[in-house]
């Protein structure tokens, strides 16, 4: 039966203003051996903001501990407890001596109900635990981009391709666009599987070419973009090219979410660096361009992006010299980005 909870707001594109309820996207159902999973109904398009949803279970981020936890469980309604207790539960180890510590027992002598509750948040928990997007399955080459959205105060979920009707909508739950297949796997015991997506059961062509991406990255951080010394133009143009080849690699692969626009963002820091605000402005719109589709218009970070990328523009398109100084907005966002991985302990 497709979902039908009330916290769900409506799905729009960027080119069709008209919106649709996600009740006429998705259904949620069993997926044959991995649990419950969220599914197309209806091709979506690329772009699309398929949920915008409130938490379920809300919690202050900087205070995540287990009683916290229990706290806002017990808080809830009758009604939301039993739709928390209809999700999957599962605690590592590394949680399980987290709690243990905080709530001073061992885990075995914490209620019962207690002990699910914080498994259930340990397996779902986006920062809060959202009752549909905990139904989205993991995959390490995802059709669909989640990030949170403070203005509306909802987690949003945003195709990054065009997605099939039948097709199951799948999200990555670590930042591993850039990792091995084993490094992978091993982050993915957190959340108690053992990944089968395409990119974890395919041909070794795509291990290879993952094994260049985490290759170029390891390179990239040796060239870090705060408090450099000054560098000779071929330090910055073998980084460029660095990053131009991990953007490539990305793009093939069909890794399309926030982390494809952190390579053009460095694409357009040393190509500013190399003397050409030209490059840098088309190398920053490519990186607008993929914040405009994984996360929406309306998030902060996209129009904060929006502006400093006009003022890189007005400096382009200047007849005076480029001032360097226009591109410090790129190394200040990076540092301030938050993680989008799922929360596990």
């Amino acid at each position: 039966m497709p979902y039908t909870g009330r916290t769900i707001q409506t799905a729009t594109t960027s080119s069709n203003q008209s919106s649709l309820n996600a009740n006429d996207y998705v259904e949620v159902r069993d997926t044959n051996g991995r649990g419950m999973g969220t599914f197309a109904t209806r091709t979506i398009a690329f772009g699309t903001r398929i949920i915008a949803e409130a938490g379920l279970l809300q919690i202050d981020r900087k205070t995540s501990d287990a009683a916290t936890i229990v706290q806002a469980f017990e808080s809830l309604s009758s009604s939301r407890q039993s739709a928390y207790l209809s999700l999957h539960e599962f605690a590592c180890d590394s949680f399980m001596r987290a709690a243990e510590r905080e709530l001073g027992q061992y885990w075995e002598n914490i209620p019962k109900i207690h002990r699910r509750v914080l498994g259930i948040w340990a397996a779902n928990s986006f920062g809060d635990v959202f009752l549909l997007g905990s139904r989205i399955n993991h995959s390490c080459i995802p059709n669909v981009n989640f990030a949170y959205n403070s203005t509306l105060g909802k987690q949003t979920f945003h195709a990054v391709r065009e997605i099939a009707a039948g097709e199951e909508l799948t999200i990555m739950y670590n930042q591993g666009t850039n990792l091995l297949r084993n490094q992978r796997q091993t982050e993915l015991r957190e959340w108690g599987f053992t990944c089968g997506c395409p990119a974890c059961e395919g041909m070794s062509k795509g291990e290879e070419r993952r094994a260049d991406l985490f290759g170029l990255d390891q390179q990239l951080a040796m060239y870090p973009k705060s408090h450099t010394p000054v560098k000779t133009y071929e330090y910055w143009k073998s980084a460029l090219q660095m990053a131009q080849r991990m953007a490539a690699i990305q793009k093939s692969e069909g890794l399309l979410n926030r982390e494809l626009g952190a390579s053009y963002r460095d694409a357009a820091w040393y190509s500013a660096k190399l003397g050409n605000p030209k490059i840098a402005l088309l190398w920053a719109e490519k990186e607008l361009e993929v914040d405009a589709y994984c996360v929406g218009k309306d998030h902060p970070d996209y129009l904060e992006e929006l502006q400093k990328v006009t003022q890189l523009r007005l400096a382009a398109e200047s007849s005076q010299p480029f001032d360097c100084s226009t591109i410090d907005w790129f190394t200040t966002q990076e540092e301030d980005l938050p993680s989008t991985e799922c929360t596990v302990m």
